[in-house]
């Protein structure tokens, strides 16, 4: 009776499951983090940021490949809603830190001004555009526009970094380059913090174009 009542209680449990999976890969990424900012890890003397540009890149690749396999590891994602997605871009306004850093002087102004304003722009725009979305689920066109310029923020926060930095791509390069953003505590942000903001953004695309699929249907019976 006990392994049948397991099984009856397994689909219930499936979105808590996820959800953990999901938290415990998240925090696994982040310590991982860590480390490689504090070992020194993605130190590159005089060169370009490209174990930084890997980072970025490979979650995104395991993300890929974590769907094609069912999600066992992102599940949690699956099981956020879309205003929920937008809402978690809130944390982008943590940019604020490039402009303290700059301000400081351990980076250059060409990266740190358009990286930090946008993310700042985008993170206090998360809530407001989630709340839109939440209150009238059928209008997706805020939040068409809000993740479009959030992902061209990240693209091109990322492009001034790598034409911030070492040759022979850094043509911006000057006194001053993006070198701290290797270190420990910046380097949690294009290790960690860009590359989610990444996967949430990916992840808000599906949901939108989910929801533009399941319109079209319900306009055109045909299409069922």
């Amino acid at each position: 009776m006990n392994d049948i009542a397991g099984v009856k209680q397994h689909p219930a449990d499936r979105p808590t499951l996820d959800v953990q999976r999901t938290l415990i890969v998240l925090a696994v990424w982040f310590f991982f983090a860590v480390w490689l900012g504090v070992s020194g890890a993605l130190n590159v003397q005089g060169g370009p940021p490209l174990a930084i540009l890997a980072t970025i890149v490979l979650p995104l690749i395991v993300y890929a490949v974590d769907g094609r396999a069912g999600h066992p590891l992102f599940g949690g994602l699956l099981r956020l809603d879309l205003s929920t997605l937008i809402a978690a871009q809130t944390f982008r306004v943590l940019g604020v830190v490039f402009i303290v850093a700059w301000l400081g002087g351990t980076l250059p102004g060409g990266f740190a001004l358009p990286a930090g304003l946008g993310d700042i722009a985008v993170g206090l725009a998360a809530p407001f555009v989630a709340s839109a979305v939440s209150r009238r689920p059928d209008r997706l066109g805020p939040a068409w526009i809000f993740t479009v310029l959030a992902v061209a923020d990240l693209v091109i926060a990322v492009s001034s970094g790598v034409l911030h930095g070492g040759p022979p791509l850094g043509l911006l390069a000057g006194p001053i380059r993006v070198d701290a953003l290797a270190r420990y505590p910046l380097s949690l942000i294009p290790t960690f913090g860009v590359p989610l903001a990444l996967l949430l953004h990916v992840r808000t695309f599906q949901t939108l174009r989910a929801r533009q699929t399941l319109r079209a249907r319900a306009n055109r019976p045909d299409l069922a």
